[in-house]
């Protein structure tokens, strides 16, 4: 299927990784390229970027072998469509594209899962004919050449809609959707005027260093949006009503010293929505940060600068450059990028949410089995870790007493339990239907009555992990599960 009769948002992932390699050659934004990061953009354009960085990998101790090395690790083999033509073997010394100093890109979000409109430009020094030559080598297969406007475009021979590419001039290259790269030329041939708006405004106002991102918010995206997976983290006791008032987002970094320094500017239709989101971001920093166990983290957090002007959010926070290889190489392996639809045991996002919720409990020394029916002496109760019989509990919401020994091998198995004291029947159906919403809920959680804890309390347990509430918080139960779930445990078992 070509991009024209609809390309998924994979595609656009791979024109993006084009984008990261040029990092990888080097290159600054006044050297080369033809003109400013937005002087090719089209009006229907609502995502732009652009990213320039001769020094990047010097300061982030990165060789480029390392850093392709890194990609290839995390992304599939692609040998269909513009992955027959596209190697990331291409960035590297001796390669077609190993002098790249710019990269500049735009599209088209919608609200489906469909691209039907992008381009990628590389700016550096371009040969037609070799690179046109160089790519069908690569791929195996021709390239299809049209005129447009005194310009040639090139398809493949195999599927003329499923990209197209042009050497603009000799030093810049585009590659992306037909529509696009026509779009392009109408620019370069007078025909059309590149976009002026507020869009732009914003990547001008974020790109004076290594990179710079900013899209202009579909409305019916916005409408729809919800934060990550976490059902129900808008009862948590934040407004969340910022949402749908999100109009232009950007993102940029600048090397300062020995810290890349991140800027992020939200714009807003009204100032009540900022100034939501405003406290938002400052409950979530301040309650992260009493528990977080990494000094380093906790010193980010406390770096955070966040100021409103009106409806406009700046944030903006220091990453020391010697934690970005790591960090890098984190978002790039193999676990990030096949899970990308969930969320893995260990990354950063559960270690931040896992601090804002509950406290961590010392795992006690002996897990082993003990014979059913014998009791354990628990240090905490409900406990979180420990001696415990061989059976587990099935999922599911009980209202008669299930022993600690038998729920702490559902611990023991990543699972979450909810332990409740209700003397009223009201606050035991409102569990029940919190719980019912929480999808992870099903398959990792077990629910049961518990007099060992204060009437009107519940008890959350993961493997050495514990949050206690009074009441029922959905939101904190969302949370609770959408952080821990599958994910402490010395062995991980759905129950």
């Amino acid at each position: 299927m070509g991009i024209s009769r609809s390309i998924k948002r994979t595609t656009l992932a791979a024109g993006l990784l084009l984008m990261i390699l040029a990092i990888a050659c080097g290159g600054d934004r006044d050297s080369d390229g033809n003109g400013s990061a937005v002087s090719l953009v089209p009006q229907r354009a609502n995502v732009v970027g652009s990213v320039a960085a001769t020094q990047a990998l010097e300061a982030f101790d990165f060789g480029v072998d390392e850093l392709v090395e890194m990609l290839s690790s995390g992304s599939s083999e692609d040998d269909d469509g513009i992955g027959k033509f596209f190697k990331i073997e291409q960035f590297q010394t001796g390669g077609l594209f190993e002098d790249i100093s710019r990269a500049d890109f735009f599209g088209e979000i919608t609200d489906n899962d469909d691209v039907e409109y992008f381009a990628i430009l590389l700016h550096g020094s371009f040969d037609e004919a070799s690179l046109i030559t160089g790519l069908e080598s690569v791929s195996g297969e021709d390239l299809v050449q049209q005129v447009y406007k005194g310009s040639n475009v090139y398809y493949p021979a195999g599927d003329a809609g499923e990209f197209a590419l042009s050497v603009l001039d000799t030093s810049t290259f585009a590659v992306g959707t037909g529509g696009a790269i026509n779009d392009t030329i109408d620019i370069t041939v007078g025909d059309a005027d590149p976009a002026s708006n507020s869009l732009i405004d914003a990547l001008n106002d974020l790109y004076s260093g290594i990179f710079g991102f900013a899209l202009k918010v579909p409305a019916d995206l916005a409408e729809d949006a919800g934060l990550g997976s976490i059902s129900q983290l808008g009862d948590l006791p934040i407004p969340l009503d910022f949402i749908s008032a999100l109009d232009i987002v950007g993102l940029g970094g600048d090397l300062d010293g020995d810290s890349l320094n991140l800027k992020v500017t939200m714009e807003f239709n009204d100032e009540d929505a900022a100034e939501s989101l405003e406290g938002f971001i400052d409950g979530i920093a301040a309650l992260a940060s009493g528990f977080l166990p990494d000094p380093d983290t906790a010193g980010l957090l406390e770096g955070l600068i966040i100021d409103r002007d009106g409806s406009r959010l700046t944030i903006e926070i220091a990453v020391p450059v010697s934690d970005i290889p790591d960090l890098f190489s984190d978002l790039t392996s193999p676990a990030s990028i096949e899970t990308f639809g969930g969320t893995p045991p260990g990354t950063p996002e559960i270690r931040v949410i896992s601090t804002a919720i509950g406290r961590p409990v010392q795992i006690l020394q002996s897990v082993s089995h003990v014979p059913e029916g014998q009791k354990v002496g628990y240090s905490d109760a409900p406990p979180t870790s420990g001696e415990h019989w061989s059976k587990p509990a099935s999922c599911g919401f009980y209202t008669e007493d299930l022993p600690d020994e038998r729920i702490v091998h559902n611990l023991e198995h990543g699972n979450i339990v909810v332990s409740y004291n209700f003397t009223n029947p009201a606050q035991v159906t409102g569990l029940r239907d919190a719980l019912e919403d929480i999808e992870l809920f099903d398959d990792w959680g077990v629910a049961r009555p518990y007099d060992r804890i204060a009437d009107g309390q519940v008890a959350i347990a993961a493997w050495g992990h514990l949050h206690t509430m009074n009441g029922v918080s959905p939101g904190e139960l969302a949370l609770f599960f959408e952080a821990l779930s599958g994910v402490n445990g010395p062995e991980r078992f759905t129950c």
